[in-house]
Formats: C-alpha cells, sequence, structure tokens
C-alpha cells in the first residue's frame, strides 16, 4: 500500500469519528415532538379554560363597571344639582356678605362718630363732675353750718321756752342740794367740786361728727354741765379698752354734744362707745 492509500484510511477513520460525533450530537439533541404537541394541546385547552375565564371575568368586571359608571353618573349628577344649589347659595351669601360688609362700614362709621362724640361727652361728664365734687364740698359745708346754727337755734329756743321753770327747779334743787351737802358733812361751794361730773354716770355715743365733734345720751338731767370731762371706753371681747376723754361743750336735757380732746385720744371714737367717768384719785388711792 502506498503513501496516498495510507492518508485515505487516516482519512476515513477521521471522517468516521467526526461522523459518529455528529450522530451523537443529534441523537442528544432529539425532541420528541409528538409528545411536545400533546404537551402543547393541553396547554392550549388550558389557556382556552384560562381564556373562557377572563372572558367572563371581563364580561363582570363590565357589567360593574356599568353599573359602577351608572352610579357615578347618579352622584355626579346629585353633585352637580348640589353645586348649583350651593353656587345659588354662594350668590345670596356673597349678597348677603356685601350687605353686612357695607353695613359694618357704616356701624364702624357710627361707632367712630360715637366714640368721638363719647370723648366730648366725657371731657364734659368729667368737667361737670369736678364742679359736682365742689358743690357737694360746699353744700357739705352748708349743712354742718345748717345743721351747726339749727341745732344752737333749737337750743336758744328750748332755752327760751324753760328757763322760766328751770330756774325755779334750779332753785328749789339747790336748796335741796345745800341740804344734802349739810347732811353729809360736804360744803356747799361749788368752787370745790367744778369740773367733777357725778359719781356713777354712764352713757353711749349717739353720733360721730366731722372736725372731733359727738354726741352723747346723757345731758343736764343726769348732772353734767359744760366744761366736765368724760371718759370713753369699748367693750370688745369681755375686755375694756381706753379710747380717750371727750369735754362737754354744750349739754341739755337728755343729750349733749361734746369735743373729742386730742391729748388724751387712744382710738377713734365710734357710735356706741361707752362714756363714764374714771375717777383717776380713787384709782391711785387702790
Amino acid at each position: 500500500m502506498n503513501l496516498i492509500g495510507r492518508m485515505f484510511i487516516v482519512l476515513i477513520f477521521i471522517m468516521s469519528i467526526m461522523f459518529m460525533g455528529f450522530a451523537v450530537v443529534i441523537y442528544a439533541t432529539h425532541t420528541n415532538w409528538k409528545k411536545r404537541s400533546d404537551e402543547l394541546v393541553e396547554v392550549r385547552k388550558e389557556l382556552e379554560t384560562q381564556k373562557k375565564q377572563l372572558e367572563d371575568s371581563k364580561a363582570d368586571m363590565a357589567r360593574e363597571h356599568n353599573e359602577e359608571l351608572t352610579k357615578r353618573r347618579e352622584v355626579i349628577a346629585n353633585l352637580e344639582t348640589k353645586v348649583a344649589e350651593l353656587s345659588e347659595e354662594n350668590g345670596k351669601l356673597t349678597k348677603e356678605n356685601e350687605q353686612l360688609s357695607n353695613q359694618e362700614a357704616e356701624d364702624i362709621a357710627a361707632v367712630n362718630l360715637s366714640h368721638e362724640s363719647m370723648q366730648s361727652l366725657r371731657a364734659e361728664v368729667e368737667g361737670l363732675r369736678k364742679d359736682l365734687r365742689k358743690s357737694q364740698e360746699d353744700c357739705a359745708k352748708l349743712k354742718s353750718d345748717l345743721v351747726t346754727k339749727t341745732d344752737k337755734a333749737h337750743q336758744l329756743a328750748l332755752q327760751l321756752t324753760t328757763y322760766r321753770s328751770v330756774g325755779e327747779k334750779l332753785l328749789q334743787d339747790y336748796r335741796d342740794a345745800v341740804d344734802v351737802l349739810k347732811k353729809h358733812g360736804l360744803k356747799p361751794v361749788p368752787e370745790l367740786y367744778t369740773g367733777i361730773p357725778p359719781k356713777g354716770i354712764q352713757g353711749v355715743v349717739t353720733e360721730v361728727r366731722p372736725k372731733g365733734w359727738i354726741e352723747i345720751s346723757i345731758g343736764t338731767d343726769s348732772g353734767l354741765v359744760e366744761g366736765h370731762r368724760l371718759d370713753v371706753t369699748r367693750n370688745l371681747d369681755g375686755r375694756s379698752s381706753y379710747i380717750g376723754k371727750i369735754k362737754i361743750i354744750r349739754p341739755e336735757a337728755d343729750r349733749s354734744a361734746a369735743e373729742i380732746l386730742p391729748e388724751f385720744r387712744r382710738g377713734t371714737v365710734q357710735r356706741g362707745d361707752r362714756v363714764e367717768f374714771i375717777n383717776t384719785d380713787e384709782l391711785t388711792a387702790r
């Protein structure tokens, strides 16, 4: 065998191996088309079933969509009706608001005018108040003077009508007093007892007047005379406190006008305070 024959043999061997490899590869990649066809038929049936289900679902959804669309259209129609009503009401409210704004502007202008008038009236009222206070002060002063003069006139009238009868009574009282003094071994000399009120005398403050004047509930019937000095005390919670000393200025039968002595003042004299004579000599002796 020559060289060419050998080469052909080698080539044939190599080609055999290649064809055998191709056959193996083709066998490995061979597909069972019948089985694949059956599988595709099953898949098709399944897809058709799903398609039918989807079409039914689509029909249901279309029906529901139409129903929902109908409802939404009804809702929209109602909303459009309400919008129209609200628009009409808004127009009315806008007109009312404009009217109220105009009325408010008029009211503000009226209030400003009233405020200006009020300021003017306040200034005028303040002036009137000052005049009124001055008039009240003058009136109070005149009333005080009138009360004083009235009391004095009343006192003079009472004194004028009672002097004659009182003179005889005083004369008799004087005679009786002299007899009593003589029986007790005392001298009938008034100078020895000037300024000493009767022992045990007691009364109350009935009025407190301006400028240190007061009125008490006892007078000449109790033995008080002009110039007598009495003590003012106050009873609080069972304890007696000293308030001050007063001097009888104008005694009458059942009451007296007195002056508060500032040098003895220990408090403010009030209505209802007790008036009595405290004998400091007896207290010292005790």
